[in-house]
């Protein structure tokens, strides 16, 4: 028999060249003709001049994980050598953004912005009004909505907003693209000169959103608001995880689109395993009309009281899935009413930031019924919970979770999904990371524990032994040190192996309770064991049937 040579290693595809990409945006600005989405526009010169840097230090072998990637920031937020809200020029940007260009990314200009990111429609902007980027006639969303027009027309990657009753999230439902708002504090506010709850990002690709969000986030010692990431935060919700929606009741008064819209992500995340309950939310969405009567100052009690009733509410659930906006008013209706058409888009946006939660707004909608969004609301600091679950509706698969602190484990046995102990993981907020294949030394036996688990150990001398397959998993370290204390004998944690040599820990089995199981080796997996078990009975296993 003819041996084939092994397939060849891919060849990786090198990032996009920062210099052609600023050349074609430049060209794709002219081609488009929006001066309504910029005030400040570099020269093209100059970003050719910082694009020919982030090329030299590529080549040079230097980490730039957003090479190649294109940026836009709304006015008031600092960027160095540019002017804010027609202000002096500054020489030092916003944290947010200077740790984007710190990775690679370069600015394009500043985008039309509400001097004080509180023009909900964005059409009292000094500069002019902002149209939405598919129909010139409507409205673009909000505040900070040049930013996101920018992103939609294909002009730039990523742009950097705020958000405060939902500057992040209306314009990404409107524009047809991603709009990310981290729990607050995540994102320093350093640089930001408007008065908003905090900073957010619209992006053309959720994996392409938490990669810069990643990068965005953590204290810069400056914003005394700032927040780090809990020892016990989530990572993941699990392959079914728990998601309320509102009632009919609720969804009153949203236009046939928007419905349509969102009826149809609700039948997506059902697809893909989520337990899809109704709930009652008007009492959540009623303390958003606080920012327009009487601000974030007043009526700390009705703030307090709905507070914890999100909180009881979404301890329940993973989530909590809302349309983003009723509809999509033209210009004309909100030039004629401000008030009434900026209550309309934030009705279910503004109680996010007041009840201090976490909320992704993407692309819900086929092409033919405009674009509208929906948003995944979840418990500050579940912000990956919320990515995951808008991952199932613009299919995209995130190659690493947004939050930071985290350590790896290796599971054999009844922790694996699908298996009865898995919901020890999902309690815990684990996050699944792919199968693996332990490197060769190992051996796997029967537990006479319930219920029943494989052991595995380490072999130090001669005897059967082969490469196991488990899962990875994630945890955070509070998370993975609650699990460890509460494994049972004979069961520890220890390092392990992979074929691929890295060395995480494992649910692996003392020495002691090895020497008299029965060898279960020849498997190679707990599950080949339960099918060979499931069709031919729990027989002579240490030897063939």
């Amino acid at each position: 028999m003819t041996t084939l040579p092994p397939e060849p290693e891919p060849i990786p595809t090198p990032p996009p060249s920062s210099y052609q990409r600023v050349k074609a945006a430049y060209d794709r600005i002219t081609e488009v003709d929006r001066p309504d989405v910029w005030i400040t526009l570099r020269p093209l010169e100059d970003a050719l001049v910082e694009a020919k840097a982030v090329d030299e230090r590529l080549r040079a072998g230097a980490d730039l994980p957003l090479a190649g990637t294109l940026l836009a920031v709304a006015d008031v937020i600092d960027v160095a050598g540019l002017p804010t809200a027609g202000e002096d020029v500054c020489c030092v940007g916003a944290t947010s953004v200077s740790r984007l260009t710190a990775a690679g990314a370069v600015v394009l200009g500043k985008t039309n912005c509400d001097r004080f990111g509180s023009d909900l429609e964005n059409t009292h902007s000094p500069y002019g009004a902002v149209s939405a980027a598919l129909n010139t006639a409507r409205v673009s969303g909000s505040a900070s909505s040049g930013a996101a027009v920018a992103v939609a027309l294909g002009l730039v990657d990523l742009a950097v907003g705020t958000d405060t009753a939902g500057a992040g999230r209306i314009p990404a439902s409107l524009n047809g693209i991603v709009g990310m708002k981290p729990t607050l504090g995540l994102v320093p506010k350093t640089g930001v000169v408007a008065p908003c709850a905090g900073v957010a990002l619209f992006a053309r690709s959720l994996t392409l959103g938490q990669r810069a969000l990643s990068l965005m986030t953590g204290a810069d010692g400056i914003d005394p608001l700032a927040r780090d990431w809990p020892s016990d935060v989530r990572l993941g919700a699990g392959d079914r995880p728990r998601v309320a929606i509102p009632g009919s009741g609720t969804l009153t008064g949203l236009s046939l689109r928007s419905r349509s819209a969102f009826l149809g992500a609700v039948s997506a995340l059902r697809a893909s395993g989520a337990v899809v309950e109704t709930v009652e939310v008007s009492a959540l969405l009623s303390v958003g009309e606080l920012i327009r009567d009487e601000g974030f100052t007043a009526d700390r009690q009705r703030v307090a009281e709905a507070g914890m009733l999100a909180l009881r509410m979404l301890s329940e659930y993973d989530a909590l899935v809302l349309p983003t906006v009723a509809d999509h008013p033209e210009i004309a209706e909100a030039l004629a009413d401000p008030d009434g058409v900026a209550q309309r888009l934030e009705r279910f946006t503004a109680f996010v930031n007041l009840l201090d939660l976490a909320a992704v707004t993407v692309p819900s909608s086929p092409s033919d019924l405009g674009p509208y969004g929906v948003s995944v609301v979840v418990r500050p600091f579940d912000d990956q919970v919320a990515i995951d679950l808008a991952a199932v509706l613009t299919d995209e698969q995130a190659d690493f979770p947004y939050p930071a602190p985290g350590a790896d484990l290796v599971v054999f046995g009844a922790q694996l999904r699908g298996q009865p102990l898995n919901e020890q993981l999902v309690a815990a907020g684990a996050r699944f990371s792919g199968p693996v294949k332990t490197a060769e030394g190992y051996r796997m036996l029967l537990l006479p524990t319930e219920p029943p688990q494989p052991g595995v150990v380490p072999v130090s001398a001669a005897g059967e032994h082969t490469m196991l397959s488990g899962e990875r998993w994630r945890l955070s370290p509070a998370a993975l040190g609650a699990f460890a204390a509460a494994l049972p004998a004979p069961f520890v944690l220890g390092r392990i192996r992979l074929e691929n040599g890295d060395t995480p820990l494992a649910v692996l089995c003392d020495q002691t309770a090895a020497a008299t199981a029965t060898e279960l080796t020849r498997y190679q997996c707990w599950r080949a064991y339960l099918r060979f078990v499931s069709t031919a009975g729990p027989r002579d296993l240490g030897r063939p049937a």
